[in-house]
């Protein structure tokens, strides 16, 4: 290739040449004019031979000058090259654009009481504090119902005190009626105890009988424990046998069927059927003989075990006197006691006249909260901005009328829009800095929507939100709103300057020189500032990249590297913001 230096020379040449013949006529036709200042305009005098062939001549010299030592430049060393390093720091993306204001909490008030409105202190646009009092009212008629219902109240609960008076009459009276039925039943507990004993006694003396038996006949245990643990291989041997019966079926005869044939006639199925069956049906058969072996050790060891009764003292049938007179005795408490309960109101008429009380009460109340409410008055929850206000046709409130609304300040957000295009980079929990304009704020990226409309002008966005974590007094619903948000961030990575990237349909890369020699090298970029870029692999630090713009770079060519000097805007590169611009 040619170099770009050499043609801009040749060129600077070409118009010094242009410019200097040009002059010269100029000069000429100047002069001409000044002679005869008041005569029309002759034609253009050409210049003389002496004056044009030493300016010619001059000019030839320079071009030869400067094409030798542009072929000087060329030879040896090569090429000389301006290259940046690649050097190690920390480099962040900023998203930069504006939004409007929005409050994240806004709330409407409506009137708790019906009653004509004493003052309202709400107006549109007025900055209220948590507590400040905005509407009051005119508490007359809402007092007067109170007393009236305070009234019904008492004459309700006089009613249901005199009902439970004659409640408790009853139930007294049943109470001497149980004291009789109790008596029978403490009689017939004295039964119960000495049955108890007595069936204590019986139960210490059957424990003996039994004792005595098993001394009589030693090994009884052990051949009832043997009954027990050959009941368990039956058991455990029955379903193995019933698996097998499950998952096969009539499998057996298929097997018998495929052993009984001579070996030199078994087939390929008959092979396969025998591999899978005969492990199965031996273990068939090992439990079935497991099964026989234990049933008939079962009927040994029953032949040695002593079946004649042990006397019970009687036990059983004391036992059985016990649980009648115990049956007497419950059902003979359980009378003694019933009446109470069912002597007075039953339960669903004393529950009837405490819901009654209760809804006195709530009625009665209902009308004292209202002259509290009254009195109180609407007062804001929140710190905020009055967004809007009720309009009263007349002077009077209703209950649940909407009064005012109030957008709070405390909490606040920046709603933007951005391009599709942008999507990628902006993630839920960047952190943003918010500017309104003297005062600066902190935030977060706190929602992205996940679908992209038009707006107004036609284009597509897509709808963010950024919470502002420290509003304060001088923050202003609807207000335009300017947003940094940190995109990407890396930290201790190598970077170049951006303007030594070049791209291909096969990815990024840039020219190195090393060992005199000019060589492309693909990389992998990371984050972008508007200056710096991260390099995540082709290069290491130290690494020689060409950046300069204007010398033709072929790879292979020969060169000579010649650090380039920052400028101020390069030695701040590492903060500085990459704009990405928002769709209109």
């Amino acid at each position: 290739m040619f170099s770009k230096k050499k043609r801009e020379q040749d060129k600077d040449l070409d118009t010094i040449i242009t410019e200097t013949l040009e002059e010269d006529a100029v000069y000429d036709e100047d002069s001409y004019e000044l002679e005869d200042s008041g005569a029309g305009k002759p034609p253009r005098k050409k210049l003389p031979g002496w004056v044009i062939i030493p300016i010619i001549a001059v000019l030839a010299v320079i071009v030869i000058a400067v094409s030798f030592l542009s072929k000087g430049n060329d030879s040896g060393n090569g090429t000389t090259l301006q290259v940046s390093k690649v050097t190690t720091g920390d480099v962040r993306e900023v998203y930069n654009a504006s939004g409007k204001i929005e409050s994240e909490n806004t709330k409407t008030y409506y009137s708790p009481v019906t009653a004509p409105v004493e003052k309202c202190n709400a107006v549109v646009g007025n900055a209220v504090k948590s507590g400040d009092l905005l509407v009051s009212f005119d508490t007359t008629n809402l007092e007067r119902d109170n007393q009236q219902a305070q009234l019904t109240l008492q004459s309700s609960l006089n009613s249901s005190l005199a009902a439970k008076a004659q409640n408790a009459k009853a139930i007294d009276a049943a109470n001497a009626a149980n004291a009789q039925a109790a008596e029978q039943a403490n009689q017939l507990a004295d039964q119960v105890n000495e049955l108890g004993a007595q069936v204590d006694a019986a139960y210490a003396k059957y424990q003996e009988n039994l004792a005595a038996a098993e001394a009589a006949a030693p090994g009884q245990e052990q051949l009832k424990a043997e009954i027990v643990a050959q009941q368990n291989i039956i058991d455990i041997n029955n379903a193995t046998i019933q698996e097998i019966n499950d998952n096969y079926g009539n499998s057996r005869a298929k097997l018998d069927a495929a052993l009984a044939k001579p070996y030199s006639e078994r087939d390929d199925n008959d092979w396969a059927t025998i591999t899978s069956l005969q492990k199965v049906y031996e273990g068939y058969d090992d439990a079935a003989k497991a099964i026989k072996e234990a049933q008939e050790k079962i009927t040994e060891a029953n032949k040695g075990i002593n079946n004649e009764a042990v006397d019970d003292a009687g036990y059983n049938e004391l036992n059985a006197q016990l649980e009648s007179v115990y049956a007497q005795w419950e059902a003979a408490y359980n009378a003694a006691s019933a009446p109470t309960a069912d002597a007075g109101m039953s339960s669903a008429e004393l529950e009837g006249l405490a819901i009654s009380d209760n809804l006195a009460e709530l009625t009665a109340l209902t009308p004292a909260e209202l002259v509290a409410k009254g009195k109180e008055g609407m007062t804001a929850d929140m710190d905020g901005v009055i967004a809007s206000v009720g309009l009263l046709e007349t002077n009077t409130a209703t209950q649940g009328m909407a009064m005012f609304t109030v957008a709070s300040t405390e909490k606040v957000r920046v709603k933007i829009e951005v391009s599709p295009d942008d999507y990628e980079k902006i993630k839920v929990g960047n952190k943003v800095e918010i500017t309104v304009g003297e005062y600066k704020y902190q935030g977060k990226l706190t929602k992205v929507n996940k679908i992209a409309l038009n707006n107004e002008k036609g284009n597509p966005v897509i709808g963010a939100e950024i919470h502002i974590d420290n509003p304060d007094e001088n923050i202003c619903i609807g207000a335009t709103a300017k947003i940094s948000m940190t995109v990407a961030e890396s930290s201790d990575v190598l970077l170049v300057p951006t303007e030594v990237i070049n791209t291909s349909s096969e990815g990024d890369f840039v020219y190195i020189i090393k060992n005199g020699v000019v060589k492309k090298k693909s990389v992998e970029l990371g984050t972008a500032s508007t200056t710096k870029i991260e390099v995540k692999s082709g290069l290491k630090k130290g690494d020689q990249v060409v950046n300069d713009l204007n010398v033709d770079i072929k790879d292979g060519m020969k060169a000579t590297a010649a650090e380039k000097k920052n400028t101020d805007t390069e030695q701040k590169e590492t903060d500085s913001p990459v704009s990405i611009s928002v769709t209109d």
